[in-house]
């Protein structure tokens, strides 16, 4: 008889944490009888052209819980996502027994039994005090009071969440999880779907890419700073915006200022995955602006197409081009000199190409498939 696994994820909202979800499904399907607990509506057909699954008419059974809860249900962005959290492992908890394994596919979860969980971010257990003053979360004793209150209603234990196998997705976020819980976490690198053509160097624009949520976290407001600064300097470099998600108001601001700067800066959204890999191969950098990303799949996914991506000297993007120094960067005007260094030098510019191309072995769907499917194998047996 076919075990079956439930898998939880509160909401989808288009980021990373989204893709892990869905290629945990992918990797499972063919062996197990899958079921996802959420409170979004689905549409396995549109999430597969996001994210390059293929789970539509696959076979996932759906379980959104509380249907009556119609706040919980509709409410878009981050407001209620502690609340979400909790309430959707109770209900899992209530229908554990009818499930071979569990996994939390989107942070701490207490799952009323030993499963896994994959920790993006450690927002939801005791001690994510200090992973939030790290990641620049905002907290206060208010906030605390509200998560003490829905551990309550929800029978959270947080001695029961630490028993579960826990998976994340860089050193960095491992080293986090462990000064907030005294846990060990096992890194499993996101998957990077990215089907990018091959395109060379020299038939590469001299441009920018920056994707992800348009949202104030991103930093986009800096990003756009940086480039025009660069500009500024004499390079004629031109930046894409891509994204499939945003928060309403400041994606506003973002289209003022693409509209300031019209000649060079370009915003464009709901890029299917096959028009992402071609305008990734198509440039020849990448550029990421939020300090403290635990991961940052939009960065892998710059290094799989082939790209050069500048990022934060903190966080998982820093890991994922190998704290290289001519990468990195501490704040805006060391981004623009070290940007200007590498438009200014073909030879470094093609040696940190070369370099790029033996990181994004690292991200491959495969082997993120095979790691997964050899652990649930094993709690399975």
């Amino acid at each position: 008889m076919t075990k079956k696994i439930a898998i939880l994820y509160p909401l989808f909202l288009g980021g990373g944490a989204e893709s892990v979800t869905l290629w945990m499904l992918q990797a499972l399907i063919d062996q197990y009888d899958l079921t996802l607990f959420t409170f979004s509506y689905i549409d396995f057909a549109q999430l597969d052209r996001q994210f390059g699954t293929q789970l539509d008419g696959a076979g996932v059974h759906l379980r959104i819980p509380f249907k009556s809860l119609k706040s919980i249900r509709d409410m878009q962005g981050y407001s209620l996502m502690t609340i979400r959290q909790h309430l959707l492992a109770y209900y899992f908890r209530n229908n554990r027994m009818e499930f071979d394994l569990a996994i939390a596919a989107f942070n701490e979860m207490d799952l009323g039994c030993r499963g896994i969980q994959y920790i993006h971010v450690p927002l939801f257990g005791h001690g994510n005090e200090k992973a939030r003053k790290a990641l620049r979360y905002p907290t206060s004793p208010i906030r605390t009071l509200y998560q003490r209150a829905c551990e309550i209603l929800a029978g959270y234990s947080d001695e029961r969440m630490k028993q579960n196998v826990t998976l994340t997705n860089s050193p960095w976020t491992a080293r986090l999880i462990k000064q907030s819980y005294q846990i060990d976490a096992r890194v499993l690198y996101p998957p990077v779907s990215l089907n990018a053509p091959v395109v060379p160097w020299k038939e590469r624009e001299n441009g920018f890419i920056c994707s992800g949520r348009i949202s104030p976290d991103k930093n986009l407001e800096s990003v756009i700073t940086i480039l025009r600064e660069v500009r500024e300097s004499g390079h004629d470099v031109h930046l894409h915006i891509l994204s499939g998600s945003y928060d309403r108001n400041y994606r506003k601001l973002i289209l003022e200022l693409q509209n300031q700067n019209s000649s060079w800066l370009f915003v464009e959204e709901n890029l299917s995955r096959t028009e992402l890999g071609q305008m990734l191969a198509s440039h020849r950098y990448g550029i990421h602006g939020r300090a403290n990303e635990t991961f940052g799949i939009s960065v892998a996914e710059m290094v799989k197409a082939g790209c050069i991506p500048f990022v934060p000297s903190s966080g998982g993007p820093e890991e994922i081009v190998d704290e290289n120094p001519n990468l990195i960067f501490h704040n805006n005007g060391e981004a623009v000199a070290k940007i200007v260094n590498v438009l200014s030098d073909e030879k470094l510019a093609g040696s940190l190409a070369e370099t790029m191309k033996e990181r994004a072995l690292l991200f491959s769907v495969d082997n993120f498939k095979a790691e997964l499917i050899n652990l649930v194998d094993r709690m399975i047996k």
